[in-house]
């Protein structure tokens, strides 16, 4: 008996016995002496030296964080509250002025009957170019006002500074906001253009059919980061809009403000505390804030990180850098105190299963204190006295198993397809293709005869493989003109033998997974080789006996393994789930294993032009070795 068989047995033994201890236990569990129970003494001594650090630490840490968010937040949402309500209110009173323009002003109501281009039109047009300036000091949000003539397509801007790229700005945003006007309908919010080097807040009103009056708003005079300053230096302000995409400067990071707009939805809280991870380091906590503009589509954010925030906390700072020391004479008592009740008896027995491993029944171990243990020692002593007595018995019991076992894997290979078969021959008959149907029920009459001696232990190559054949000609007929394929063999290897239907399933997942172009033929080839393996060397490595082995091939030109599944496969998990979809492929390494054990395998690979490709590689034996092995 080899050490793999010692260990198995061994395995089931002690399986059999730990049942007993556990019925045995529970028996006697009420005249245990609780107090001197490992359990017992574990829980009391872990407890009284843990329990005060946790609720210390618990207690200061929910506390501490709770009262700090609570303040931060409420100081910094006020700042934000009135920061958003200054802007809101200037943009509202622009709103008010632009309505105002088309009845108040009479420069521009005259542009309307003058001539365009004359004298008296461009003097017009300087007195509204004065009034614009002069009118942007009292609204200290707004940049500039414009007027734009929609007929000869002539725009004045009045602006405090970069003069092209705040013309440029309305220039881009005109044709979008002249469109909502064409249904006579105002409406008060304004829109966002978005620039190459900056964005803006554009508002647009209708004058005339002719004239258009509106006002734009730089995105930065609306964010005042400096106002927040618990941010420290990792956080800030930002103005985003409902996409996420930020839309004004900040000190923020590209992937700070990544992470704030996946959080939009939450600005419905007072705030949220939010992680982002970090390469390599614990993951950062920020506190986010926000608002939602009322006169347009856009967000004001405020990012917070708590690691700044806590700086304001000594005491719980002190507590913070005690922790480590703390811990490690937590760590090192509670190892002490362990180590005496649980892990040397835990260690004598597991030197003693070792010792029964390796054959050394006549191992006998010493009682610990704890009452537990004393009796899982015991009766792992008298597991030791019992062994020898049931070693045959288990050992042939695993035999007939693994034989069943191999019996009920062979039966579970069944042909999915008889029922298309069914329906292809009620097809041809209807069309009255007589000959067809011969052939397809002469294929299928013989398929069905080799189902039934699918029941023997092995069968022959060259049966296997005739077998195969009939299942691709009744696949032809179904996909006429589409569907080649060919078996090429090694002359002498028909007569070798391996478990039945061990090709049909890769066969059939060529069909169903890789006959997906159906521009070209499919083409399926199967191959035979033999060849051999060192089994094994002498003493002095001088002399190596080498094992004949029968490679069978099974490749396509179809699509393909995709990546993930043939990592998978090549790592072997279709063997974790035998319920799964790869059960046909579990099926045929299972039965593999249990016959030939690591000598038989598979490998799947993909080709380089394209196609799966699977090889499946067994002992060169005839029926008489195999019936002799």
């Amino acid at each position: 008996m080899n050490k793999k068989e010692q260990a198995l047995l061994i395995t089931f033994t002690i399986v059999g016995y730990a049942k007993k201890i556990l019925m045995l236990n529970k028996k006697g569990r009420s005249s245990m002496n609780f107090i001197r129970s490992l359990r017992f003494k574990f829980i009391v001594g872990l407890t009284l030296i843990m329990l005060p650090l946790f609720l210390l630490m618990y207690y200061n840490n929910v506390y501490a964080m709770n009262v700090v968010r609570d303040q931060v937040s409420l100081t910094s949402m006020n700042h934000l509250v009135k920061s958003v309500e200054q802007n809101e209110r200037v943009l509202q009173e622009t709103n008010r002025y632009l309505y105002s323009l088309g009845e108040r002003d009479p420069d521009i109501i005259s542009l309307f009957f003058l001539k365009y281009g004359s004298g008296d039109y461009i003097i017009a047009k300087q007195r509204i170019m004065n009034k614009f300036m002069t009118d942007i000091g009292f609204y200290n949000l707004i940049d500039s006002f414009f007027l734009y003539d929609a007929i000869n397509d002539d725009l004045l801007l009045a602006t405090s500074g970069d003069y092209d790229i705040k013309m440029s700005l309305v220039q881009k945003s005109m044709p979008v906001q002249m469109q909502q006007f064409e249904g006579d309908i105002q409406q008060p919010e304004w829109g966002i253009v978005r620039g190459e080097s900056r964005n803006a807040l554009v508002k647009t009103v209708r004058i005339n059919q002719q004239f258009y009056a509106g006002a734009l708003v730089d995105m930065n005079a609306l964010n005042y980061p400096e106002q927040f300053t618990e941010s420290g230096d990792r956080g800030g302000a930002v103005i985003v809009g409902i996409d996420g995409i930020a839309l004004s400067n900040s000190s923020l990071s590209a992937d700070q403000i990544k992470l704030a707009a996946a959080h939009l939805p939450g600005l419905k809280n007072p705030y949220q505390v939010i992680s982002e991870e970090v390469p390599k380091g614990k993951a950062r906590q920020y506190l986010m804030l926000g608002l939602p503009s009322a006169m347009s589509k856009m967000n004001y954010v405020v990012l917070l990180p708590e690691e700044d925030m806590m700086r304001n906390l000594p005491f719980f700072q002190r507590i913070i850098r005690l922790l480590p020391i703390g811990a490690a004479v937590i760590l090192i008592t509670a190892l002490v105190f362990v180590r005496q009740l649980l892990f040397r008896p835990m260690n004598m027995l597991i030197r003693g299963m070792r010792r029964v491993s390796r054959g050394e029944l006549d191992v006998r171990l010493e009682p610990p204190a704890s009452s537990e243990l004393e009796f899982v020692t015991r009766s792992f002593n008298q597991m030791t006295s019992q062994i020898q007595h049931l070693k045959i018995d288990v050992y042939e019991e695993q035999l007939r198993t693994r034989e069943a076992e191999f019996k009920q894997l062979q039966m579970q290979i069944n042909p999915h397809f008889y029922l298309n078969s069914l329906n292809i021959i009620h097809s041809l008959a209807s069309l009255q293709k007589h000959e067809l149907v011969q052939q397809m029920a002469g294929h299928l009459a013989d398929y069905f005869r080799f189902s039934l001696r699918a029941g023997k232990r092995v069968i022959r190559l060259d049966e296997e493989l005739e077998h195969i054949r009939h299942y691709l000609e009744i696949q032809k007929l179904r996909f006429p003109n589409k569907l080649s394929f060919s078996l090429e063999v090694e002359a002498g290897l028909g007569h070798y033998v391996l478990p039945p239907l061990t090709l049909q399933p890769f066969v059939e997942n060529s069909i169903i997974h890789g006959f997906q172009r159906r521009t070209e033929p499919f083409i399926i080839r199967i191959k035979g080789q033999g060849t051999a393996i060192v089994s094994g060397s002498t003493a002095n490595d001088e002399e190596t006996e080498e094992l004949p082995m029968l490679l069978i091939t099974i490749e396509d030109n179809g699509v393909g393994f995709n990546q993930e599944l043939l990592d998978r496969l090549q790592q072997g998990q279709y063997a974790e789930d035998p319920g799964g979809q790869h059960i046909g492929i579990w099926n045929v390494a299972h039965r593999l294993m249990v016959k030939y054990g690591d000598v038989a395998g598979l490998a799947f690979s993909n080709q380089a032009d394209g196609g799966a490709k699977v090889v499946i590689h067994v002992p060169a034996q005839t029926e008489e070795e195999e019936g002799g092995a």
